[in-house]
């Protein structure tokens, strides 16, 4: 009894002040952390991320509420300062105003709690006798005004961010590109002096609202410009790639900070004003601490004193860390950049030397490094299939009902970076015409005797699993005979191909199982369910060398007699639906495999070099195709909401694809389609 007591006592007289601190530290790790997620995808990240962004304003609005009480008593009335810190922590930090796309279309939600929460905080300060009353200092009055002004311009500004991410510009939309306006008026002088990283990051900026366009329009005004010297105009899909690569760094600022509501010229002016006032409001309170009225605090208690001074720390440190950053921005340096080329004398001066500033700082290199995570999700389905039949937590998720959940979360393998060849074979592809149906009969991918006509027409969900399938298969048998054989020097690249389509097929199952929000709409994973527990349940192994030997040997079967094949799974009569995927699958590794004897054959009795990569080169190039076609369909909101997570590889090809449709962007950048 005493010591509940003794704990009463002491949350009483210390609850609130470490309620206090902890909004204030929520503040400080939200404005570490933010940073991260834009580069890095990992779900303790998330995890940690998204409980100090649900704790932070809660944490505010419930201190805020209790002040109401605990400032009406005599000696505790200094707390009524701290309301303005809590107006100024619920305005939160530049680098987050939102943690999930859904949360820009919250904007009036954060309007009302903004009138709420102000009147709250004015209601806190107008009670307590100590600022406003009989016995109010006025050292301590201009502090509370002060930093009250400062808290509601940071919400505001807060409200207005999530507003402009969360809603659609309107107007007279316009899809030609020829109306719209693109400028050519940047000066070649101020180009040729930066450095290469810090030329792709400003025209990543200067070329935003073609990203904007896709990702949040359609706008109803296009501003694009750059440098009207070829000498300085980027050159081929290489540099587009990695603009596009910053665009999506951009993007995340677009939507999940407040960006471009403080690289305006009045949210520029508003940071300046609110970090001197906080700096202003601190130098009241040093003097009121120091000066004349010190006596007059010794009847309040030293806790409080000590926790307002922590306050006055953590916005002061806070509000300059915001203003240097905002001075230093790109985001800035692009606002002089397009003020000049219209003629802004004043900009064109300026520009340079933010330039120079972010140069010392090494700025352009941070933010090349880290603008998206650059690699891609992995999945293969027989390691997932094997690995989850013999692991006894797959069986405890199954009892629990969270199997499938626990599986792609378990098994997935490790994020692969996005090498330069499957790079290369992207822009390739994006710049090549797209296979049609007489370019699959041709290379017989579409022939009725294998029985893969319904595969071209199925959905796309079947598509990846009946490719992803053969691709393993194929590999498989690839790794066993071909490559112990000895290669000859134009067949070096061998080993790159197979990397490249085993990564591109284990990225797709990847989106498919685990991302399906990245595929178009009308995708679901209910096939790859039904092919999940086709192999876990029904089939016969122990290691994946055992089920891939025995889907191989279907494949063998297939191809000897495709009507009556001598092997047949076991799933054939219990499960038809994944039977016939994998069917698919072991008729298309079959036909590769048959394809790829064909070309050895014509190789070495041509006396070839070469070696036989053209069922690779193919093989490859599908996948190339199929992850274009998934990039295009899938919707704006899915690739905003994944910029969230480190980005996506899907939203970089997408990117990429828009600026190669717009002819006189792709003969500005110097593209040529093939």
């Amino acid at each position: 009894m005493a010591a509940a007591e003794v704990l009463t006592a002491a949350w009483e007289e210390w609850g609130l002040r470490a309620l206090v601190l902890l909004s204030l530290t929520v503040q400080v790790t939200l404005h570490i952390l933010a940073e991260f997620r834009r580069h890095v995808d990992s779900g303790a990240l998330r995890a940690v991320v998204w409980s100090a962004y649900m704790a932070a304003d809660a944490t505010a609005v419930y201190v805020l509420g209790h002040l109401s009480v605990a400032s009406r008593s005599p000696e505790r009335e200094l707390t009524a300062l701290w309301a303005p810190f809590l107006l100024l922590h619920l305005g939160g930090q530049d680098k987050m105003t939102a943690y999930a796309i859904e949360d820009n279309q919250l904007w009036l939600r954060h309007l009302q709690t903004l009138v709420v929460q102000v009147a709250a905080a004015a209601y806190v300060v107008y009670g307590s006798s100590a600022i406003v009353g009989a016995r109010r200092l006025p050292l301590l009055l201009a502090a509370t005004v002060t930093m009250s002004a400062v808290g509601v311009v940071k919400y505001g500004e807060r409200v207005w961010a999530l507003r402009r991410a969360g809603t659609s510009p309107t107007g007279n939309y316009s899809s030609d590109i020829g109306k719209r306006r693109f400028n050519l008026a940047v000066p070649d002088s101020f180009i040729s002096r930066l450095d290469p990283a810090e030329t792709y990051l400003l025209h990543a900026h200067l070329l935003l609202d073609m990203a904007k366009d896709r990702f949040k329009g359609p706008l109803p005004r296009l501003y694009l410009c750059g440098p009207g010297s070829q000498e300085t105009q980027l050159h081929g899909e290489e540099e587009l790639y990695k603009v596009a690569e910053l665009q999506l760094s951009l993007l995340h600022d677009v939507f999940y900070t407040k960006a471009e509501a403080t690289h305006t010229w009045c949210g520029l002016c508003a940071r300046v004003l609110s970090s001197l006032a906080t700096a202003a409001a601190f130098v009241l309170f040093n003097a009121l601490l120091l000066g004349a009225h010190r006596r007059k605090l010794e009847g309040y208690s030293r806790g409080d004193v000590a926790v307002t001074y922590v306050l006055f720390v953590g916005a002061v440190v806070l509000e300059a860390a915001s203003l240097v950053r905002a001075v230093l921005s790109s985001w800035t340096c692009a606002l002089l950049v397009k003020h000049g080329s219209e003629g802004s004398a004043v900009c064109n001066s300026l520009a340079p030397a933010a330039v120079y500033l972010r140069r010392l700082v090494r700025a352009a290199e941070w933010r090349w490094w880290r603008c998206w995570s650059r690699s891609m999700g992995q999945l293969g389905l027989v390691q997932l299939c094997v690995r989850s039949r013999a692991s006894r937590y797959s069986r405890v998720a199954r009892w629990m009902g969270v199997e499938d959940w626990w599986n792609t979360m378990a098994y997935s393998g490790p994020s692969v970076p996005v090498s330069p060849d499957v790079r290369k074979l992207l822009l390739k592809s994006l710049k090549a015409r797209p296979w049609d149906r007489e370019q699959f009969e041709s290379r017989g991918l579409y022939g009725r005797e294998l029985g893969l006509d319904w595969v071209a027409e199925s959905k796309l969900e079947a598509r990846i699993l009946v490719w992803h399938v053969a691709t393993e298969l194929y590999l498989y048998w690839f790794n066993k005979d071909q490559l112990p054989l000895p290669l000859p020097a134009a067949g070096a690249g061998v080993a790159d191909l197979v990397e490249v389509a085993q990564s591109l097929s284990s990225y797709m199952l990847f989106l498919l199982a685990s991302r399906p929000h990245m595929l178009p709409p009308d995708a679901s994973r209910n096939d790859y369910l039904v092919v999940c527990y086709a192999l876990t349940t029904h089939e016969r192994y122990s290691t994946a060398d055992d089920l891939l030997s025995s889907l191989q040997r279907f494949a063998d079967a297939l191809w000897a007699n495709n009507s009556a094949p001598e092997y047949e799974l076991r799933c054939k009569n219990t499960n038809r639906r994944g039977y016939k995927v994998l069917r698919g699958g072991c008729s298309l590794a079959a036909f590769l495999i048959h394809h790829q004897h064909q070309e050895d054959s014509s190789s070495s009795s041509s006396s070839s070099p070469a070696g036989g990569t053209g069922t690779l080169e193919m093989i490859c190039r599908v996948w190339a195709q199929m992850l274009c076609c998934v990039a295009d369909e899938c919707s704006a909101n899915s690739h905003a909401k994944q910029l969230s997570g480190g980005g996506e590889f899907l939203t970089v090809v997408a990117l990429v694809a828009k600026f190669m449709r717009s002819k006189r962007l792709s003969w500005h950048l110097h593209i040529e389609s093939q």
